[in-house]
Order: C-alpha cells, then sequence, then structure tokens
C-alpha cells in the first residue's frame, strides 16, 4: 500500500491495526508537514470493515500523517 492509496479512505472511519511482521504499510506520525492529517477515534462505531496493517517507523515510512482535532482528512481508530 502506498500514500496514495490512502486517499480512497478520506472522510471515513479506518481502523489500523499494529503489525510489525508483515504491515500494509509503514506510517511516521509528525508535527508538521504531513501527507494527510488524522483524528484519533473514540470509538469503533461508524469504522469501515477495512483494517490497515501499519508499522510506525520513523527512519523510512510510507506515509507521515499528522494527529488533528479538526479538519482532518480521515479518522482512524486504532486497535
Amino acid at each position: 500500500m502506498r500514500k496514495e492509496d490512502l486517499s480512497r479512505f478520506k472522510g471515513k472511519k479506518i481502523t489500523f491495526k499494529q503489525d510489525n511482521s508483515f504491515p500494509d504499510i509503514k506510517v511516521k506520525f509528525v508535527d508538521s508537514f504531513p501527507d494527510y492529517k488524522i483524528k484519533v477515534a473514540s470509538d469503533r462505531s461508524f469504522a469501515t470493515s477495512d483494517v490497515i496493517k501499519y508499522k510506525e517507523d520513523s527512519s523510512f515510512p510510507d506515509v507521515k500523517l499528522q494527529r488533528v482535532t479538526s479538519f482532518e482528512d480521515f479518522q482512524i481508530w486504532f486497535e
């Protein structure tokens, strides 16, 4: 999965599950200059059935995400 693939989830709530062995995507959480802005969902309700396996990687991430409280590109529920 590439960062462009995440654009199909804009405006939706998706589920991220941490998987260090075989992740779908490697992410880095940043404070500025993100690829996408995310809001951490407080519950799983209305989340899509898609589960994206991710690994935090500060060296060679596929995508950079910034946590915000408003004006997000999409919401993420972390399992």
